[in-house]
């Protein structure tokens, strides 16, 4: 709430408050100023983080990705996905995500894949489901032509109310390159 305070007073005087302050800027707490999500990547960047405040995106390889709080799913997808069988997918929960940009309850969380497909997850899915954003099928890190290297992921198996209907097929959505918190 803070950051987006700060990026509207921003916009409208067209300075920053660290600009106001100066050297007493330093004296800020720590939480004053922003921390990435990922450090600076190392490899290929695999995720772009767009945070709920107009601040710039943060890149995420694959190795960063691995070292935030990781959660394991054991599901079968609905075969309308192509995925036969059941697997366990590790990834990073994206209330996590979401959470690290500055995301919440009021904020419109849209995944966007390679070949631009976007969807929208409301809120209410990261609490009710906590779906992961899998980088691992298997205990193996996939491949573009395995709709990797990263796939959203819905606990199936453990809510029957996900295998209804096909919102939530339309929203395991794979080959995710972008994270928008809105």
């Amino acid at each position: 709430m803070l950051f987006r305070f700060l990026a509207a007073l921003r916009a409208r005087t067209g300075i920053a408050l660290v600009a106001l302050l100066g050297p007493l800027s330093l004296c800020l707490p720590l939480w004053a100023h922003p921390t990435p999500v990922c450090p600076a990547p190392q490899g290929r960047g695999v995720l772009q983080l767009q945070p709920a405040s107009d601040g710039p995106a943060q890149a995420c390889d694959l190795q960063a990705l691995e070292r935030l709080p990781a959660r394991d799913i054991t599901t079968a997808l609905p075969p309308a996905l192509g995925l036969a069988g059941e697997h366990r997918w590790t990834g990073v929960p994206l209330r996590h995500l979401v959470e690290q940009v500055g995301g919440g309850a009021r904020s419109r969380i849209v995944l966007t894949a390679l070949n631009d497909y976007a969807v929208e997850i409301p809120w209410s899915d990261l609490l009710r489901y906590n779906p992961v954003l899998a980088y691992r099928r298997d205990g193996q890190r996939m491949g573009i032509r395995d709709k990797g290297p990263l796939i959203l992921i819905y606990p199936f198996d453990a809510h029957p109310a996900l295998q209804q209907g096909q919102d939530y097929v339309n929203r395991t959505i794979w080959q995710v390159h972008a994270v928008s918190v809105r």
